[in-house]
């Protein structure tokens, strides 16, 4: 009865998500779980000298402290972060440990979400100071013009940046349902082109939409509005003077893919990955010039998410970029 209840004991640590490591005091290896055996890359350790078969300085130095009761330290095994806990149990030490590289990574990403929120807005408010300060010292009506037009080009930036968290924040809480209905593209991609038509115009580029007349997706028409209008004037303000955006679709096996084309500076192969993260940008000084508030292209990520697809890319440095979204059809 015992050595069926041992079994299964050692069977339930098996099955286990994390490691499990007991170290007898000669600093030999009593028992290893599954999950430890195969993290570490060791066969048939028990009863071998800890420092033979596992080859991570972190554990080595955890087994040789010397602890009273227990030890609580964050180690690093094959560039992973995990926070093990070492317990002193008659001599004997048990040292387990599981994987927070998740957790580490999400309070990362908080701390440089709202460290980027910050410099964003504090940016166009250090601006708006200075206007209000020069203002209440000037007399010229026409300088006074000038310094107004700043101001609002500054609260339109924080406006578009606030509203673009508020999207992303829904999205990503998923507290806004998708409202899905058969949408005719063209029409959607011609109303899009109208509303930017003054930004391709400042640069001479032309704005080609090739969907046919009766192309239909099954989409939230406001959502895929939001998309689409991302994508494009991305398109628009990163191309070259004079260059071309063109807007195709088809369907093809069970998928709808959409594409936005330009011919402009293209984008570098070891920022791909990075490009639908929040407020990434690949050349900095060239973002604030063409303005945006860098979170664009995650916008579309969620929303294509949203609509059980994906958003893919294609880009050459100097010859321009292919967004494709994928969508599955309906």
């Amino acid at each position: 009865m015992e050595e069926s209840l041992k079994d299964t004991l050692i069977g339930f640590l098996d099955f286990l998500k994390e490691g499990l490591i007991v170290i007898d005091q000669n600093k030999n290896i009593q028992y290893m779980n599954r999950y430890a055996k195969d993290l570490l890359n060791v066969k048939n350790p028990e009863g071998k000298r800890f420092s033979q078969v596992v080859k991570n300085n972190y554990l080595y130095s955890l087994i040789s402290a010397d602890i009273k009761n227990e030890l609580k330290e964050e180690i690093i095994i094959d560039d992973d972060i995990f926070l093990a806990k070492v317990l002193n149990i008659n001599g004997k030490k048990v040292i387990h440990f599981q994987d927070i590289t998740p957790f580490e990574i999400y309070k990362q990403a908080k701390k440089d979400f709202v460290s980027n929120v910050s410099h964003e807005l504090k940016t166009p408010i250090t601006v708006l100071k200075g206007v209000i300060e020069t203002l209440e010292n000037e007399d010229k009506m026409e300088v006074i013009k000038g310094f107004l037009k700043k101001a609002k080009k500054r609260i339109h930036q924080m406006d578009s940046l606030i509203n673009d968290l508020l999207i992303l924040a829904k999205l990503e809480s998923k507290e806004e349902k998708i409202q899905k209905k058969k949408v005719k593209l063209r029409g959607v991609v011609n109303q899009i082109i109208d509303d930017l038509q003054h930004i391709a115009s400042e640069k001479s580029v032309k704005v080609k939409n090739s969907v046919y007349s009766d192309f239909t997706v099954f989409v939230d028409e406001k959502k895929f509005s939001i998309l689409l209008k991302n994508l494009i004037e991305n398109a628009i303000k990163y191309n070259k003077q004079g260059g071309l955006v063109s807007v195709t679709a088809e369907q093809k096996d069970r998928y709808v893919l959409i594409a936005v084309s330009d011919t402009g500076i293209g984008i570098p192969k070891e920022s791909l990955p990075l490009i639908f993260e929040r407020f990434y940008r690949v050349d900095k000084s060239r973002s604030r010039n063409v303005g945006g508030t860098g979170l664009g292209l995650s916008i579309v990520k969620h929303i294509a998410e949203a609509h059980n697809g994906k958003v893919e890319v294609e880009s050459q440095i100097g010859k321009g970029s292919k967004f494709i979204v994928k969508l599955p059809v309906e």
